[in-house]
C-alpha cells in the first residue's frame, strides 16, 4: 500500500518525519525542493527541528541540540524512536548512519561535490563550509548504501551514485528540481534590458567566481562600455575580497555583489538582464539555470556535471576551467541580435520541461510507489 493510500485510510496512519532544518525561514535550494516534494502527502508529516527551530507549516517537534552532526546523527535517529515514525525524509544530502529502528530512511542526495580531491576543488574560504565537506566526505558513502531509498535530481548524479558506491540504477530514483509556474512571464525585449551580465554563485571554490571575474575581464574590451557583471549568492563577509580581486583585474565599478535578495528582487534581476552566465564547476543540477530560462534570459553555462542535461541545446556551453573559452562564450551571449530571441524562445521551453505543474506527476508517483 502506497503512502498516499495510507494517510488517506483511516485504518492505517503513517506518520513520515522531515527534518526541516533547513525549509524554515529564508530557504533555497534544498529547502524549496524539500517542500516540493512533500507536498503531496502534507497530511502525513511530522516537522523535525532542533531546539529553537519551528513552523507553523506542519506539526513540528523542536527538540535537540542543533549542531549539525549531532543533530542528524543523535537526535534525528532518537526521535524517530520517541515519535514511532515509520518514514524519515532527511533532504540535504546527508543523514543518519546510526539505526533508525523500524523507521526506513529516504535519503536525497543532491550531488557529490564534496568527494572531489582537495587538489581540484580546493578548500572553501569558509571554514563552516569546509567542515560540512569534510563530513559529508565521511557520511555520504556509508550513507548511500544503507539508505532504504535514496532519490536525487538528475541523471548524472544518478550515474555518479551508481558508479561509485555499487549502486544500481533501480536503486537511485530521479526526481528534478523543479520551478513554480510563476516564473513563466513574458520577456522583456532586448531594448528594455539593463547592461549587465548576471550569476548566481556564492564563495565556495566549485563557484569558480575567480575564474568568472578573469573571464569577464579579458572579454571586457568587447563589450558594450555600459556592461557590468552583477552577481548573487556571495555572503557580504566575502564582498571585500572578490571586490579586490575585481579591482586587481581592471574592474573597478564593473562588478556589483548583491546581498540577499528576495524571490521577487530575484526575479527582477533575472528578467532585467543581458543575458545569464553560470560558471559553476560541478553541479547536482543547477537551478539558477532553469530561473533564468524561465524569466527569459539568455543562458551561457559549464559543459560539466549535470548543466548540459538541464540546458540541453538552449544555451552556449565552455569549459569552466578555460578562462579563454569562457571569455568567448560570455562575448557570445551578448551579442544580441538575430539570435536574441531564438534563445529567449527555446530557453523557456526547455525551463517549461521543469514547471511544478510538469514535475508534480513524477512526485506523486515517487509517493504512490512507496512501499
Amino acid at each position: 500500500m502506497s503512502l498516499l493510500t495510507q494517510s488517506a485510510s483511516t485504518q492505517c496512519s503513517v506518520k513520515l518525519g522531515v527534518d526541516v532544518t533547513w525549509m524554515v525561514g529564508n530557504y533555497r535550494g534544498m529547502g524549496r525542493f524539500a517542500r516540493q516534494l512533500i507536498e503531496p502527502v502534507n497530511a502525513s508529516v511530522l516537522g523535525l527541528a532542533p531546539s529553537g527551530v519551528t513552523t507553523a507549516d506542519w506539526p513540528c517537534v523542536s527538540d535537540g541540540r542543533g549542531f549539525f552532526p549531532w543533530w542528524e546523527q543523535v537526535e534525528l535517529p532518537r526521535l524517530c524512536e520517541a515519535q514511532k515514525l515509520d518514514y524519515l525524509l532527511c533532504p540535504y544530502n546527508t543523514g543518519p548512519l546510526r539505526s533508525t529502528g523500524r523507521t526506513r530512511l529516504i535519503s536525497v542526495i543532491y550531488d557529490l561535490i564534496y568527494l572531489q580531491p582537495w587538489r581540484v576543488l580546493p578548500p572553501s574560504r569558509s571554514l563552516y563550509q569546509t567542515f560540512g565537506r569534510v563530513y559529508r566526505r565521511h557520511v555520504v558513502p556509508r550513507l548511500a548504501r544503507r539508505a532504504d531509498v535514496v532519490l536525487t535530481v538528475s541523471r548524472f548524479t544518478q550515474r555518479e551514485l551508481v558508479e561509485q558506491f555499487g549502486l544500481s540504477e533501480e536503486d537511485v530514483r530521479v526526481i528534478p528540481c523543479s520551478i513554480p509556474d510563476d516564473w513563466f512571464a513574458p520577456p522583456l525585449s532586448q531594448a528594455d534590458r539593463q547592461p549587465y551580465l548576471f550569476t548566481v554563485a556564492g564563495e565556495v571554490p566549485s563557484k569558480n567566481v575567480d575564474r568568472l571575474l578573469q573571464a569577464f575581464a579579458l572579454a571586457r574590451p568587447t563589450l558594450d562600455e555600459n556592461i557590468r557583471l552583477r552577481i548573487a549568492g556571495i555572503k557580504s563577509a566575502h564582498h571585500d575580497y572578490f571586490l579586490r580581486r575585481a579591482t586587481a583585474l581592471g574592474l573597478a565599478g564593473r562588478v556589483e555583489l548583491l546581498g540577499y535578495v528576495s524571490d521577487q528582487e530575484l526575479k527582477l534581476h533575472y528578467r532585467q538582464a543581458r543575458a545569464f552566465i553560470f560558471a559553476s564547476l560541478f553541479e547536482g543540477f543547477g537551478i539558477p539555470l532553469l530561473e533564468a530560462m524561465a524569466s527569459g534570459t539568455p543562458v551561457a553555462c559549464s559543459n560539466t556535471t549535470s548543466m548540459p542535461e538541464i540546458v540541453g541545446g538552449t544555451g552556449l556551453h565552455f569549459n569552466p576551467f578555460s578562462v579563454a573559452d569562457m571569455a568567448e562564450q560570455i562575448r557570445g551571449i551578448l551579442s544580441g541580435g538575430d539570435t536574441f530571441e531564438t534563445r529567449v524562445r527555446s530557453g523557456v521551453d526547455r525551463a517549461r520541461l521543469f514547471s511544478e505543474s510538469i514535475v508534480a506527476p513524477a512526485i506523486q508517483q515517487f509517493w504512490d510507489q512507496l512501499s
